[in-house]
């Protein structure tokens, strides 16, 4: 297996085990608390906000060695938890264990793919979490609902989700390329009293997909580059977690040049390193960074700041949390809200089980495809913001046709489907676009921080749901909702 075939498989794969375990839990919560389901999604989603919340101030100080064990160990014990807990407490405190696993290895692992090609190893993440709802929903149907197992045995089969996950990350995952690092902190420290030439016509594109076309328009200039900063350093640590080179360079139109780390990969691989002419994102007509709020800070390394700018840069990325958070938001509280106050017809109960089973799959399937589409197309940060405000209008819809039956039949289960399909590709572009705009040295830490985004939404949502929950059974005169308006 070629090394971005293995890199493709281990990403795709982690995203799917890493979020089946939260899947599986959320499928098995009438067996978990039957008379307490929206416990369980709390349990299921607060721990995994409170990791990701706190990230950015710990990361830095604990190896991706030991986050995935840890995660690998965190599965295990969500199993072993609610498949023998004699209480019902025990077993909330597995979820809660799976929500603490799903935040750490989801964080974690969107930061490991600032060490590879960003946008290819992000999207193939992203299609395995968005394959992992089909796939744990089926694991429990297959195992628990039309095999007749108890739902403590479906659990113990799937332990060996945390087996599978050590081993893709030591066994399938390449190790990320700490000699590009190396050789290239020796070219910037020969430099560094005084200037040298690259030549452009070997250079490479941050972005797999532009290097082609930037190749071709011919328009790679021969420029000169000036010698980094005073600030400007390499991490040369064993688990090289911070980002790549950052410097200025001197030319004609006064753009700004930096490395990425797709460059600094291409680079190595083809022995060109000193040779590689690193473009910027004006080149590719993005804005700078250096009119961002990150400026000042360019050259500095993510573990190197205070937890003061690791605050401030966490809040500088909200062009791209907000979205996600929105768009989260809007579609849990379908979910757990609007759609369970829908059947044909609405007093019958086994309909809207029907209703919101048949629901869940479309709206799974569609964010499969979306999550898995981030090499097809790169949405734009207007874009980005538009989806989530169509999210909302979707959010909207299901309450009026819960309300009022104006259309009430399957057909309902297209605009599912497009819910599924705008929360898929909110998230793969959002991170995508972090990978593509951030400063390489702040990139991982970046991708990390982001992820907090989508998590505050959903736990936004847990609580609309119950509320929207409420009044739509009294509006249909439905009895047994746990909040009534």
């Amino acid at each position: 297996m070629t090394a971005i075939r293995a890199e493709n498989v281990a990403f795709w794969l982690l995203g799917l085990l890493n979020n089946s375990v939260y899947v599986i839990m959320i499928a098995g919560a009438n067996d978990i608390s039957s008379g307490a389901v929206g416990l369980v999604y709390f349990c299921a989603v607060f721990p995994a906000l409170l990791v990701k919340l706190s990230a950015p101030y710990w990361f830095h100080l604990v190896s991706y060695d030991a986050r995935m064990t840890i995660v690998a160990v965190m599965m295990s014990s969500a199993y072993l938890t609610v498949a023998y807990g004699s209480h019902v407490s025990w077993q909330l405190l597995g979820v809660a264990f799976a929500a603490f696993q799903g935040g750490l290895g989801e964080a974690s692992c969107l930061a490991l793919c600032s060490f590879y090609d960003s946008r290819r190893a992000l999207t193939l993440w992203s299609s395995g979490t968005g394959f992992a709802g089909v796939a744990g929903y089926t694991w429990v149907a297959v195992l628990h609902l039309w095999w007749g197992a108890s739902f403590r045995t479906t659990l113990m089969l799937a332990n060996i989700t945390s087996v599978a996950w050590l081993f893709i990350y030591h066994a399938v995952l390449p190790p990320r390329k700490q000699e590009a690092v190396s050789q290239l902190h020796t070219l910037v420290s020969s430099r560094s009293n005084g200037t040298a030439d690259l030549p452009a016509d070997q250079g490479v594109a941050s972005d797999g997909m532009e290097a082609e076309a930037d190749k071709s328009s011919g328009s790679q200039e021969h420029q000169p580059i000036s010698r980094p900063d005073a600030g400007s350093e390499l991490s040369k640590g064993s688990q090289g977690r911070s980002g790549s080179p950052s410097w200025r360079a001197s030319g004609s139109s006064g753009m700004t040049r930096r490395a990425s780390w797709l460059d600094l990969d291409h680079a190595a691989s083809a022995d060109a390193l000193g040779q590689a002419a690193l473009l910027g994102d004006e080149e590719r007509g993005r804005p700078s960074n250096d009119d961002v709020a990150l400026d000042g800070s360019r050259q500095q390394k993510a573990e190197d700041m205070a937890w003061k700018e690791r605050l401030m840069h966490t809040l500088h990325l909200w062009p791209y949390m907000v979205p996600l958070c929105v768009v989260y938001f809007a579609e849990y509280a379908m979910q757990t809200g609007t759609w369970t106050a829908i059947g044909f017809p609405v007093t019958d109960a086994e309909a809207r089980q029907r209703f919101y089973s048949a629901s869940n799959w479309c709206y799974q399937v569609g964010v499969f495809v979306s999550r898995s589409s981030g090499l097809a197309y790169q949405a734009t940060v207007p874009v980005l913001w538009l989806m989530p405000a169509l999210q909302l209008l979707l959010l909207l819809f299901f309450t009026t046709v819960a309300v009022s039956h104006w259309l009430y039949s399957w057909v309902l289960l297209a605009p599912c489907l497009i819910t599924g399909l705008l929360g898929g590709a909110v998230y793969v572009n959002a991170f995508t676009l972090i990978s593509r705009q951030v400063d390489p040295l702040r990139r991982e830490f970046s991708l990390a921080a982001a992820s907090l985004g989508d998590s505050l939404g959903i736990a936004f949502a847990d609580i609309a749901g119950i509320l929207i929950q409420g009044c739509l059974y009294k509006v249909n005169t439905i009895p047994g909702a746990s909040f009534s308006c």
